[in-house]
C-alpha cells in the first residue's frame, strides 16, 4: 500500500514540475535542455502573418521575439487569418524536418484571447535587411523599385518580386496559386513598398541571405507607376564579351531580329539579332512570336560562355529587314552526336544552322515523351526534334515510321555560374519551323518480330507472375498464421504469469486494507478515509489488471475485421444489452497499439454504459477522414452531467484514463450526455499516412 501511494505522488509531483515553455524566447534553451524529448509550449502572441486558409504556417510575436508556428493537421481550419489579433497557442516542440538541432512550433490548441489592430511594420532598407541580424521574422516594410518578377521554379505558387532598395537587390516573395507573371509586367520599373516577415533562407534557397515573404498579393503596393518604356533599356552590344557579363546582371538589356527556332514547350526562340549575332531568349510573354518574324526583346543578360542570351524577356513585333531563310544541310545524327561530344572547335559552329536529317522515329509525345519532343534514331545515334513552333507536325506519324526533317540545329548549353568551371552543351536537337518540315518516307508494318517478342515476352511474364503471385501468397499466408499463433501463445503465458504472481498479490494487499479498516474504524476518520481512498485504487488497479489479462488471452487483436474485433471485445461486458456496430476503418490502417486503444476505449466506454447508465443498447461507429481516425459510442442509458462526473479524487479512473490515452496518441475525446439523455462520446486520433507505392 505505502509503495502504491509513493508511486502516485512522484507521479503527480513530475507532472506539475514539467517545463511548460511560455515565450517565444525560453523555446531554443528548453529545446535544447530536452536531449529529444517533446516540450510543450504554452505562449500567448500576435499574430504578425496570418495562414493561408488550408495551409498550416502562421507567424507570431511577443514581447520576447517571433517565431513561425506550424498547425498540426487535425486544427488546420483554426490557422489564424487575421494580423493583430493575439491568441494563445499551445503545443510541443519538435525536431526539424528541414535543419538538424533545429525545432519547429507544432500547435495543437489555437484560442483567440481578443481582436487586435494590425501591428505595424518597421521600414527598412535593403542594407538593413542584409546586415541587421536581429531582423529575423520581423515584419518589416520596405520601399524600392521593381526589377523583375518571376514564379519560384522551385515551388511554384511563390511569386517573387525583385526590388533595388539603396542599390541592394531584395527579394520579395508573395504566395499566390492563380496570379499570372504577365499580370505584374507593368509592376516592373514601378516604386513599391512591400511588407512582410524578414525569412532567412535555407537550401534551394540559401545563396540568398534573407527574402521578405508574405501570404498575400495585397502586401505589395505599388506607390508611383513607372514611367519609363520597359524597352527603353541599353542594347545588348554594349557588353563586350560574356565575362563581362557579371557587370551587367542587374540591368535589363534589349536585342532586335528575326526568330529563327522556337522550342522548349514554346517558352524559348533563338534570336538572329540584326548585328548578326545569335541569341537564346527565354520568354515570360507567351506565346511566342512565329518563326520568321522580326521582333524586340528586353530580359536579363546571361551568358553560356558561347554568346550572351537573355533571360525572363517580354517582346513585342516590331519592323524590320526582309528575313532570308538558310538553304538546309544534309547531315547524320551520328555527326551531331560527334560534335556534342568531340573537342574541335567547331563543336558550336552548326547553332543556329538550318539541317535536314533522316532517322526513324523512337519516341513520341504522345506516348509520354517530355516537353513536346520526338526522338529520331539515325545510325548509332538518338535526335530528339522539337515540334513546339506547330505542335500538330506529328499528327499522321507512328513509331517506326522513317521520316525527314528540316529545322534549326540547337545546343542547349549551361548558363554560367560563379561555382560552374565551364558551361556543358545538355542537349543537341532540331527545332521545327512549320509543319510541311516533316516528310514520312515510311511506315513499318503493322506486325513485326519486335512486336511478336514483345507478345511472347509478355506471357512469359505473365505466366511467372501467377505461379510467383501464387506462390508467395501462400507464403504469406503461413507466416501470418505463425506469427498470430506465436503472438497468442505468449500473450496466454504472460497472463499466466500475471495471474499467478501479480493478481494474487494485489487480492492479498486488498484483503489487508479491508482488515486495517476495521481497526481503523475505531482510532480514526481521518485514518480510515485514506485507506478507504487506497482501497478504491488497488480495486481499481485489480480491475485494470483484469482488463489486461483479458486483452492477453483474447484474439479480438489478431482479426482482420475490426467490426469482428470489437464484437469479440464487447462480448463478456454487454450482458442483454444490444450492440449497433458500424466500424468503417480497413484493421490495415490501424497500426496495434491505435488498435489496442480503440478496443481499450470502447470496452471502458460500453461497461460503463451498462453497469452505471443502465443502457438497453449500444452503438459503435468509425470512420477515417483525411489523416483522422474518429469513432463514437454513444447509448440510451440514464446519463449524466459531464461537468460533475465522478473523477480520480472519488475513486473513478475510467473517463480518466480514456482521456489519457486519448491524448497521449495527441488526440481529441468529447462527452456529450445529460441525465435521462443518454450518453455519446466521440474520441478522434490523427493516422499515420500510409506507405507510398514505389
Amino acid at each position: 500500500m505505502r509503495t502504491h501511494l509513493c508511486i502516485t505522488f512522484a507521479l503527480i509531483c513530475h507532472l506539475a514540475a514539467a517545463d511548460v515553455v511560455r515565450s517565444i524566447a525560453e523555446a531554443d534553451a528548453a529545446f535544447a535542455k530536452s536531449g529529444g524529448d517533446a516540450v510543450r509550449f504554452d505562449i500567448t502572441a500576435t499574430i504578425t502573418l496570418p495562414g493561408i486558409p488550408g495551409k498550416r504556417a502562421f507567424a507570431a510575436e511577443d514581447s520576447s521575439g517571433c517565431a513561425v508556428f506550424g498547425t498540426n493537421p487535425s486544427i488546420t481550419s483554426l490557422c489564424p487569418t487575421n494580423a493583430g489579433d493575439v491568441m494563445r497557442l499551445r503545443g510541443v516542440l519538435v525536431p526539424s524536418r528541414l535543419r538538424n538541432h533545429v525545432f519547429e512550433f507544432d500547435t495543437l490548441q489555437i484560442d483567440l484571447v481578443r481582436h487586435g489592430p494590425p501591428p505595424a511594420p518597421r521600414p527598412i532598407t535593403g542594407r538593413e535587411l542584409e546586415e541587421d541580424n536581429n531582423l529575423g521574422l520581423r515584419l518589416v516594410t520596405v520601399r524600392g523599385k521593381v526589377h523583375d518578377v518571376f514564379r519560384d521554379e522551385i515551388d511554384p505558387p511563390w511569386l517573387f518580386f525583385v526590388l533595388d532598395s539603396g542599390g541592394v537587390a531584395v527579394y520579395f516573395a508573395a504566395y499566390s496559386e492563380t496570379a499570372a507573371v504577365e499580370d505584374f509586367d507593368r509592376f516592373i520599373g514601378a516604386t513599391v513598398s512591400a511588407t512582410g516577415i524578414a525569412n532567412d533562407s535555407t537550401g534551394a534557397r540559401a545563396v540568398i541571405k534573407r527574402v521578405i515573404c508574405a501570404h498575400s498579393l495585397s502586401a505589395i503596393q505599388m506607390l508611383a507607376p513607372s514611367t519609363a518604356d520597359p524597352f527603353d533599356v541599353p542594347r545588348i552590344s554594349e557588353i563586350a564579351t560574356p565575362h563581362d557579363i557579371t557587370h551587367f546582371a542587374s540591368t535589363r538589356c534589349r536585342a532586335a531580329g528575326h526568330v529563327v527556332a522556337v522550342w522548349d514547350a514554346a517558352s524559348r526562340i533563338l534570336l538572329a539579332a540584326d548585328d548578326g549575332d545569335l541569341m537564346r531568349v527565354d520568354l515570360r510573354n507567351l506565346p511566342a512570336p512565329p518563326y520568321g518574324s522580326h521582333v524586340e526583346v528586353a530580359g536579363i543578360p546571361e551568358t553560356d560562355l558561347y554568346r550572351i542570351n537573355l533571360s525572363r524577356a517580354i517582346w513585342r513585333m516590331t519592323p524590320g529587314g526582309p528575313f532570308r531563310e538558310q538553304q538546309a544541310i544534309d547531315i547524320s545524327a551520328d555527326r551531331l552526336v560527334s560534335n556534342v561530344m568531340g573537342v574541335s572547335a567547331k563543336n558550336a559552329s552548326l547553332h543556329g544552322r538550318s539541317v535536314r536529317l533522316r532517322g526513324i522515329v523512337r519516341g513520341l509525345p504522345a506516348v509520354g515523351m517530355e516537353r513536346g519532343k520526338t526522338y529520331l534514331e539515325s545510325g548509332q545515334s538518338m535526335v530528339p526534334v522539337d515540334a513546339s513552333a506547330c505542335p500538330g507536325a506529328f499528327d499522321d506519324v507512328a513509331v517506326g515510321c522513317l521520316v525527314e526533317v528540316t529545322g534549326t540545329l540547337i545546343h542547349e548549353t549551361e548558363s554560367w555560374r560563379t561555382n560552374r568551371v565551364l558551361p556543358q552543351i545538355q542537349e543537341i536537337l532540331v527545332a521545327i519551323r512549320r509543319a510541311e518540315d516533316v516528310k514520312v518516307l515510311s511506315r513499318p508494318p503493322w506486325w513485326t518480330p519486335a512486336r511478336l517478342l514483345v507478345a511472347i515476352g509478355v506471357l512469359i511474364v505473365a505466366l511467372f507472375g501467377v505461379v510467383g503471385w501464387s506462390v508467395a501468397r501462400r507464403r504469406a499466408e503461413q507466416l501470418a498464421r505463425m506469427s498470430s499463433e506465436l503472438k497468442v501463445y505468449e500473450r496466454t503465458r504472460l497472463a499466466v504469469e500475471l495471474h499467478d504472481t501479480l493478481s494474487q498479490t494485489l487480492t492479498g494487499v486488498s484483503m489487508s486494507i479491508d482488515s486495517a479498516l476495521d481497526v481503523a474504524a475505531k482510532l480514526s476518520p481521518e485514518l480510515t478515509q485514506q485507506l478507504k481512498y487506497t482501497s478504491k485504487a488497488v480495486d481499481a488497479c485489480r480491475a485494470e489488471l483484469r482488463n489486461c489479462l483479458w486483452d492477453l488471452r483474447s484474439q479480438a487483436l489478431e482479426k482482420e475485421d475490426m467490426n469482428d474485433a470489437i464484437r469479440l471485445a464487447l462480448s463478456p461486458i454487454l450482458s442483454n444489452a444490444a450492440l449497433s456496430l458500424k466500424f468503417n476503418v480497413p484493421r490495415g490502417r490501424l497500426p496495434d497499439n491505435i488498435a489496442h486503444t480503440i478496443l481499450k476505449i470502447v470496452r471502458e466506454l460500453a461497461a460503463n454504459a451498462v453497469r452505471h447508465g443502465h443502457a438497453s443498447s449500444v452503438g459503435v461507429a468509425g470512420c477515417v477522414d483525411g489523416g483522422t481516425l474518429m469513432f463514437s459510442v454513444s447509448d440510451d442509458g440514464c446519463g449524466f452531467n459531464p461537468a460533475e462526473a465522478p473523477g480520480f479524487a472519488e475513486g473513478h479512473f475510467g473517463l480518466q484514463g480514456i482521456d489519457e490515452r486519448t491524448r497521449r496518441l495527441k488526440g481529441s475525446l468529447k462527452i456529450e450526455s445529460s441525465p435521462g439523455g443518454g450518453t455519446k462520446v466521440t474520441v478522434s486520433l490523427p493516422l499515420p499516412m500510409p506507405p507510398s507505392i514505389a
